[in-house]
This record gives structure tokens, C-alpha cells and sequence, in this order.
């Protein structure tokens, strides 16, 4: 799951996408400008690299879809919202995602 925003012809668009492909489609023209890609994947080889690279990705979704006003629409926010109870669950991050308001 991918999730990019981008501006074209002075409009800001925010969007969730499960493939390279149809986010390179829908940023293809020269007049887009990419604003953020963010790749819900955990990175690392070890369990605290991996746990490290969820919680920057929390950091960086937050940050990025606060800057596209209308962000993302409800049913796109509850997947990214199980992707991240899924990953907190898995590297015990429940506690700070509830208290900065993740999940």
C-alpha cells in the first residue's frame, strides 16, 4: 500500500494506492508535483529496525496528510488505520499509537 499526494493544476490530491503503476498513471504529467510518498512497509533486518521504521512511518503519514487539505476519504483512513493496528499490535506500539492519536 502506498499512499501519495501530489498537486495538479493547483489542486491538491491525496490518494491510497496498491501499486506503483497507477500512482507513476495518476503522476505522470509534467504539471504534477509529487508532495509525498509514503510506502506502508515495515524496512529493516531486526525486529527494533523494523519496529523503528513503523513508527517514522506513522510519523511521516501524519505529518504528510495533514498538509493535503480533504486528505484521504473515510474508507481510504480506515485502511491505513488497520494497517497501522495490525503493525502496532505486532512491534508493541498500541500505547503510543492511542496516545498520539495513530489508532
Amino acid at each position: 500500500m502506498i499512499y501519495g499526494a501530489y498537486e495538479h493544476d493547483c489542486k491538491r490530491y491525496a490518494n491510497i494506492y496498491y501499486c506503483w503503476r497507477d500512482f507513476h498513471m495518476d503522476t505522470f504529467s509534467p504539471s504534477a508535483n509529487i508532495l509525498h510518498v509514503i510506502e506502508f512497509k515495515s524496512h529493516g533486518k531486526t525486529y527494533e529496525e523494523r519496529k523503528e521504521s513503523v513508527r517514522n512511518i506513522a510519523i511521516d503519514f501524519q505529518h504528510a496528510d495533514s498538509d493535503v487539505s480533504g486528505g484521504l476519504g473515510w474508507y481510504e483512513m480506515s485502511e491505513v488505520q488497520d494497517w497501522f493496528k495490525t503493525m502496532a499490535k505486532r512491534y508493541g506500539l498500541v500505547e503510543e499509537f492511542e496516545i498520539n492519536a495513530i489508532i
